[in-house]
C-alpha cells in the first residue's frame, strides 16, 4: 500500500473518531459524511443530531470530483433533524457557522451548490426543499453606516437572524438575507432576492421579492 494513501487513512479515521465524540446522537442519529466531504469542526463548537444528516448526498459517479464542504467555528453549534428524518446536503454545497452562531436544519435538503452562511441565527424548519445555487446569509459581509447631517455615521446592524418555516421550497438561485421570515408552505421563485418576511402560503418572486399569490400550495 502507498505510504501517503496509507496516511491519509489513518488520518480519516482517526477524524471520524474525533468528530463522533464531538457530535452528540439522539435515538440513533447518524453523522454520513460521503465522498470527497470536507468537515472541519473547531474544539469548542457543538454539533447536535436528533435526525441523520448526510453529506455530500446524490453525488453520483459523473459528480465524483465535486465536494461538499461543512464548517464550525469556536462557539457555534449546528443542531439538525427531527426525530426519525433526515437533512441532506447534495453535493458542491458550502456550510460555515462562524463563531457564536447557531444553525438548525429541519428534515428535508439542500441540492448542488447551495451556500448557508450563518454569523447570528438560522433555523430551517421541516420537509423544506432548497433548490441548486441557493444562497442563505444572516448576515452583511461588511459594516455599513448611516450617514447623519451633524453627528458623524451610525452604524447599521450587520446581522439579524433567518427563520424558514415548515414544508417551504425556495427556488434555484433564489437568496435569503438577514432579518427574514418565510412563512410555512411559503414558495419562492427561482432567482428571487428575500429582503423581507414572507407570509405562510404565498408564492413570491422578483427583486426584491414580493408576494404575487396567496393561498398556494404545493408538492
Amino acid at each position: 500500500m502507498n505510504l501517503e494513501i496509507l496516511k491519509l487513512q489513518v488520518h480519516t479515521y482517526l477524524y471520524e473518531n474525533y468528530l463522533n465524540k464531538k457530535i452528540h446522537k439522539e435515538n440513533g442519529a447518524k453523522f454520513l459524511p460521503m465522498n470527497r466531504t470536507s468537515v472541519h469542526i473547531d474544539k469548542q463548537a457543538s454539533i447536535v443530531l436528533y435526525g441523520n444528516l448526510k453529506l455530500n448526498a446524490q453525488c453520483k459517479k459523473r459528480n465524483s470530483g465535486r465536494s461538499t464542504m461543512l464548517r464550525i467555528d469556536k462557539n457555534a453549534r449546528l443542531q439538525v433533524g427531527y426525530q426519525g428524518k433526515s437533512f441532506q446536503l447534495y453535493y458542491g454545497c458550502d456550510v460555515i457557522v462562524f463563531e457564536g452562531g447557531k444553525l438548525e436544519l429541519g428534515a428535508g435538503f439542500c441540492n448542488a451548490d447551495t451556500k448557508i452562511r450563518c454569523k447570528n441565527h438560522i433555523k430551517i424548519g421541516n420537509d423544506v426543499v432548497i433548490s441548486h445555487n441557493v444562497t442563505i446569509e444572516d448576515f452583511d459581509g461588511h459594516q455599513l453606516y448611516e450617514m447623519l447631517d451633524s453627528s458623524g455615521m451610525s452604524p447599521i446592524s450587520i446581522s439579524a437572524p433567518i427563520e424558514i418555516g415548515d414544508h417551504v421550497w425556495i427556488g434555484a438561485k433564489a437568496t435569503i438575507l438577514k432579518g427574514v421570515h418565510i412563512g410555512d408552505g411559503a414558495v419562492v421563485a427561482a432567482g428571487s432576492v428575500v429582503t423581507s418576511n414572507i407570509p405562510a402560503y404565498t408564492l413570491c418572486a422578483g427583486v426584491p421579492a414580493k408576494v404575487i399569490k396567496k393561498n398556494v400550495s404545493w408538492e
